[in-house]
This record gives C-alpha cells, structure tokens and sequence, in this order.
C-alpha cells in the first residue's frame, strides 16, 4: 500500500475512548483516515456520532456483523467486553484490525486470532497505547545503560472515572436494546469461565474488569520493557469479597530481578498514579504515567543516580504528543508500510497468560480453565 493512501475505517464501538480519543484524533487527520461506517448498539449514540463525523445514515449499524462487510481497508474496535467476535469477524472479511484491550478473554481466542490474521494477511494490532508514549520510549531507550536491574516497582492507583470522564462530555443514551445486553453479558461471562473456571463471584468480575480492563495496561508496559517474566511467585487480593479492592503481586525475573506490582482502587480521591520505578544497585529511573483520560499531558521522567560522591536527580519532559495519537499512527505505518505491529495479538496474548497466573496465585486449589494449566 502506498505510504499516502487514505484508509476507508470503520469503527465498533462510539462509547467512551471512541469519542475522547479515537473519533477526534481519526478525523483530525483526514489525509490518513476517512470514518467511513460506525456501529454501537445505542442508537442514540450511533446517531449523535454520525451526525458529528458526518457518516451518512446508510454506513451506521447496530450490528458489527454488517460494518465488516462493507469496503473497508480497516476496522477499529473501540467497544467494551470481548473483542474477540468482533476482531474475528473484521479478519476473516479481509480487513486490518485495530482493536482496544483486551483483545479477547482467553488464550485458545487469542491463538486463534494470531493465526487468523497471519493466514489473512492483515495486520492485528492491540491499543496499548503506553508503548508509544514519548516518555516510556526515552526510559526504554535509556535502560540498557543502567546495568541489571534488581528491583522493579509498579504501583497504580486507580480512583473512579467519573470525574475524568466528566469534562469530556461524553454522548450517552440509555437505549440499547435489552436483549442485545443480555446476550453480551451471556457470552462475557461463558468466556470468562473458560478463561479462569469456576472460582468466586468476586473474581470472576474482577477478570474482566480489572485485571484485563486496567492491570492488562501495566503488565503489557513492565513485557515492554523487561520481557517476559519467569513466574509469578506471590498474589494476595483484599479485602476478600470486599470493595474497593487491592491487588499486591510478586514477579520473578530471571537472575536477581523481581517486580512488585500494586494495583488499588481509592475511588474517593480523584489523583490517579501510576508509576514504574526501575533500581539498579547505583540508579533510579522512574516512569511516571498520566491518567490516561487526560489528552496530551506528558509522562515526566526521573533519573536518579551518582556522580563524584554526590546524588543527583534528573527530570524529564519528552513531548506533549497524545500516546492514543502516536498507536494510531503506528496503525497506519504498519499497514503502509507492511511491518508487523508493536503491540500484536501475540503480545496481547503474553498479557493473559500473565495476568491468569496472578490470579491463579490467588487461589491456586480453586481455579480452572485455562488458568490452572
């Protein structure tokens, strides 16, 4: 495909991320992208984004079923739950994939949808958009001059959306039909128990929603920048069958290495904090991540070390560039340029393994499915 070519889309999906993130930025570049159809099960929703992005009534759907098959070059995948039918059905009609995370809830969806685009041809990348962000790279680029590193820590602490999302005013309407969500929920929840078996209520929500709905983005970005990790030695969720929850993990790297990773939600302070602190037995470097509903703040980073006897602390400020930007123009590279994505269905698929072992070390006599294997 010429480098110049503009990419016919069509998007799954016009929620929240559609409309803060990916609407805007798809039609800020008109010389790369042209929305050409949407879908979502709120008609209300579909009508409003239509209208906003001047999609002509016959390119909106209800059904993804339908927007796959329209003349498309690409499909974005922008809704809730499993991406896994949708994702599924946008390879099989020939279209390159850009879906959001979690790309699927299980690992045989995941194998099936590496093989499936390798055998299409077309290109499968996952929207982790901190592997593009301009600070992760300079920290990534200037981690083998640290030397090995002993100790990783990763804390996120998560407070609730509401008043993030608020100042985007984002379009809702409660009129999807009722049948349709019950029908997703019916099938999130058969695949849920494929993925981690019969454990507890407790952790069957939490699959889904925060383990590949948010932990899914710090694992991806700790393989990003360490690789692939040995084993999980240690997982306590509290409260048990509590809320708000808090999840503590020990991972083990090969020689020295562990990573202690913390995931806790503090719905009631509006101060989200994620940050990656990587030590050496002389240096510090620490990512210091944005919410991520907050277009084009920076992620700082922070260097610390020693020099003739004396500790200094170093401060970096990359770039103002949107990380959600920057994955899509990854997107659009790959498939100009035919190379393979970053962050593809093979990555995505390290991501559950990784995240159904913590929770397999959370009960270990009491999990099935895949994640007793």
């Amino acid at each position: 495909m010429s480098a110049q070519k503009r990419l016919r889309v069509g998007v799954i999906g016009c929620g929240g991320i559609a409309q803060m993130m990916h609407l805007p930025y798809l039609a800020s570049r008109p010389d790369r992208f042209e929305i050409a159809a949407l879908a979502d099960i709120s008609p209300g929703v579909l009508r409003a984004m239509g209208e906003r992005y001047r999609v002509s009534p016959e390119a909106r759907f209800a059904k993804y079923e339908d927007l796959v098959a329209q003349d498309l070059d690409a499909v974005l995948i922008l809704s809730g739950g499993d991406h896994y039918p949708q994702a599924s059905a946008a390879i099989q009609a020939g279209r390159h994939v850009f879906s959001e995370k979690p790309l699927c809830f299980t690992l045989a969806e995941a194998d099936a949808l590496v093989e499936a685009a390798a055998a299409g041809g077309v290109k499968l990348m996952v929207g982790y958009m901190k592997r593009y962000d301009p600070g992760y790279l300079l920290a990534q680029k200037r981690l083998p001059a640290m030397g090995p590193v002993r100790y990783v820590q990763m804390n996120t602490l998560h407070p609730a959306e509401d008043d993030y999302l608020a100042i985007h005013n984002i379009v809702r309407y409660d009129d999807a039909p009722a049948e349709t969500l019950a029908a997703l929920r019916e099938a999130d929840g058969r695949r849920v128990r494929e993925a981690v078996g019969d454990v507890s209520a407790q952790l069957r929500a939490l699959y889904p929603n925060v383990f590949l709905g948010s932990m899914v983005h710090d694992t991806n970005a700790m393989r990003g920048l360490f690789g692939e990790p040995e084993r999980v030695l240690f997982a306590e969720l509290w409260p048990v069958d509590g809320d708000p929850v808090s999840i503590t993990t020990l991972i083990q790297y090969p020689g020295e290495c562990r990573v202690a990773y913390t995931w806790t939600y503090l719905p009631d302070l509006r101060n989200y904090f994620q940050e990656i602190a990587i030590l050496t037995s002389t240096n510090r470097l620490r990512i210091q991540f944005p919410s991520p509903y907050l277009r084009h703040f920076p992620t700082p980073v922070v260097f610390e070390g020693m020099e003739d006897g004396a500790a200094f602390e170093q401060r970096f400020v990359v770039s103002y560039e949107e990380a959600f930007h920057r994955e899509l123009d990854a997107f659009y590279a790959s498939i100009a340029e035919n190379t393979a994505p970053l962050t593809g269905a093979a990555d995505a698929r390290g991501d559950i393994r990784l995240l159904q072992q913590i929770l397999a070390a959370l009960h270990p006599a009491g999990l099935g499915g895949e994640a007793a294997g």
